[in-house]
């Protein structure tokens, strides 16, 4: 057992989902989290995992150390919205891995995005009358439901990903800063000490 948990890599996380048979990737997990976090909800750890879980439908509970990895996913991922150098990254293959993969993960992990930003953001919600939220919103809705077996690992199709990957990027961050909580940033939640906190 290692004494603080670190951020899993796509392939540790992706190990951890098919030891509890879950039935998601990992990508499409991380979007969930980033959905969160962008539509606003900041979880405490026991509601992470009851939301992840519902998402996973694994056949073991998310706990342990895959918990506590996720719970420190969370984190660096709310730190990178929030980060003024625009450091987020979507958790996705590395550029050396095939072309439909990545297509098919950055399609998954906007599916996942979509899910965690619905939970946190009811469809009422007034913020959502904003036309260019709106517009964002149904970009990233086009990106999930991209064709990966129409990529032909042309330089054309490696140009049109890396625009795909970069505006989707960009847009969820985007999202986080229209709909973060407007106490964001001003230290610890005391009230919730177990609440991530940006720093």
């Amino acid at each position: 057992m290692h004494p603080v948990a670190t951020v899993p890599t796509l392939d540790e996380l992706a190990q951890d989902l098919i030891r509890l048979n879950a039935g998601c990737s990992a990508s499409e997990l991380h979007g969930v989290l980033a959905g969160l976090l962008a539509g606003g909800a900041r979880l405490n750890r026991s509601m992470l995992q009851k939301v992840l879980e519902a998402h996973a439908e694994a056949d073991h509970p998310i706990e342990g150390e895959t918990l506590a990895g996720l719970w420190q996913l969370q984190l660096k991922t709310l730190e990178d919205l929030g980060d003024s150098e625009l450091l987020f990254q979507p958790l996705l293959p590395d550029d050396d891995e095939d072309l439909a993969a990545r297509v098919s993960a950055l399609s998954e992990w906007c599916q996942g995005f979509l899910v965690g930003f619905g939970t946190a953001v009811r469809a009422e919600d007034a913020r959502l009358q904003d036309e260019s939220l709106r517009e964002t919103l149904q970009d990233i809705a086009h990106v999930s439901s991209v064709d990966a077996s129409a990529q032909d690992n042309d330089e054309s199709d490696e140009n049109a990903y890396a625009e795909l990957y970069e505006f989707v990027r960009m847009a969820v961050i985007h999202l986080f800063e229209e709909l973060a909580p407007p106490e964001e940033g001003r230290g610890h939640d005391e009230a919730n000490p177990d609440a991530p906190t940006l720093h």
